[in-house]
């Protein structure tokens, strides 16, 4: 593990804010660049100064141009992408809107986010788990034969599961679905910026703040436009757009985080989606050669994603491991609670996800001050 890190990854680091602290908690929210976070005080600046919405108007090509370049990550119309306040929120607003029938259910595999799963009861669908192959993955060829035989209303996947990063096969459920005639979403929280999302799914919703290191307070909603017409969006006085999803957007909308993000997506862009999907998925491939000799942990089954989740063995507090990493040797990492997929059974997990910019010798840290003195 004495591999040294190249161009062009080093650069990013280099343009991201120095820090004490080794972060490896990018799952939770990624390191913004220096030039994203000027882009976000510039715009703030421009309101005081220029007025809000004369800012935002002269912000407007740059908007547009976020909402161009979002669409091509998720191959998705420009006219179907709404910006909200994140991704809890982008889900809120696809069960408000959705032409759901009263008696509506939803197909998840065993590892579903648990908020996902709670969002859904309290809207009123009835959830069916959908076979795995053992892993947690979806089995295509299960999904197939429920889809045929009593399917569900939509099908979700969570494309990449937050609490032990499994990369579920989106392509291959699509292909599935639309043979089938069931609509697709998919939470692409831990996706988007992290690995490929342009399959152009039914529904898709995401946030700013994780593997594309924009600012917090912003998310997306994407839908395909042959659902456009039968959503059920309630038109806003003061927006005269004749697309849907426009209308989902806040008159009250953070617009110095849109810049932000705008900023932070042409850096993604810059580098090339996939180089960085490639880099994450060695990320995660070194991150569990490193750690998989810790003692009192194991790799609990995460494949494909730069998000490795470790299960204690020797009775460990995953919380409090969490806060002693952070206040003893300023290594912040997540304590994943079994809440975050209550159909998993998994148990209470320690997530690790470094981004492009990790180091073995950064790795190398977590592994000598992971157990217990």
């Amino acid at each position: 593990m004495d591999r040294v890190l190249a161009d062009p990854w080093n650069v990013w680091a280099a343009n991201r804010p120095t820090s004490t602290v080794l972060h490896l908690d990018s799952g939770a929210a990624g390191r913004s660049s220096v030039a994203t976070l000027d882009a976000v005080a510039a715009h703030a600046r421009r309101e005081a100064t220029r007025g809000a919405y004369i800012a935002m108007r002269e912000a407007q090509p740059a908007l547009d141009g976020l909402r161009d370049d979002i669409a091509g990550l998720l191959a998705q119309p420009a006219g179907g992408v709404a910006f909200v306040e994140s991704g809890t929120t982008g889900l809120e607003a696809l069960l408000r809107v959705w032409p759901l029938p009263p008696d509506a259910s939803v197909g998840v595999v065993a590892p579903e986010w648990g908020p996902n799963l709670a969002a859904f009861t309290a809207r009123g669908l009835r959830i069916v788990e959908v076979p795995h192959d053992g892993t947690g993955r979806l089995d295509v060829a299960a999904l197939a034969g429920v889809l045929a035989d009593d399917p569900p209303t939509v099908v979700h996947l969570t494309q990449v599961t937050s609490h032990r990063g499994l990369v579920q096969p989106v392509a291959e459920a699509l292909a599935a679905c639309r043979a089938a005639g069931v609509p697709l979403w998919v939470d692409a929280a831990q996706a988007l910026g992290h690995v490929d999302t342009a399959q152009g799914v039914d529904a898709v919703y995401s946030t700013s703040r994780k593997w594309l290191t924009g600012p917090r307070g912003v998310g997306l909603l994407a839908v395909a436009e042959p659902w456009w017409e039968s959503l059920r969006v309630a038109r806003r006085p003061m927006e005269d757009s004749p697309l849907p999803l426009r209308h989902l957007e806040s008159h009250e909308a953070h617009i110095a985080g849109r810049i932000g993000l705008a900023r932070a997506v042409r850096e993604y862009l810059d580098l090339g989606p996939a180089a960085v999907v490639a880099r994450l998925e060695e990320v995660g491939r070194l991150t569990r050669q490193v750690l998989a000799v810790v003692p009192g942990w194991a790799v609990a089954g995460s494949t494909g994603s730069a998000i490795t989740a470790l299960r204690p063995t020797a009775g460990q507090d995953v919380a409090a491991v969490r806060d002693r990493l952070f206040a003893e040797h300023a290594v912040l990492t997540t304590a994943g609670s079994t809440t975050r997929a209550p159909r998993d059974g998994a148990g209470p997990l320690l997530r690790v996800s470094p981004h492009v910019d990790v180091t073995s010798e950064a790795l190398e840290r977590l592994r000598a001050v992971l157990p217990e003195r």
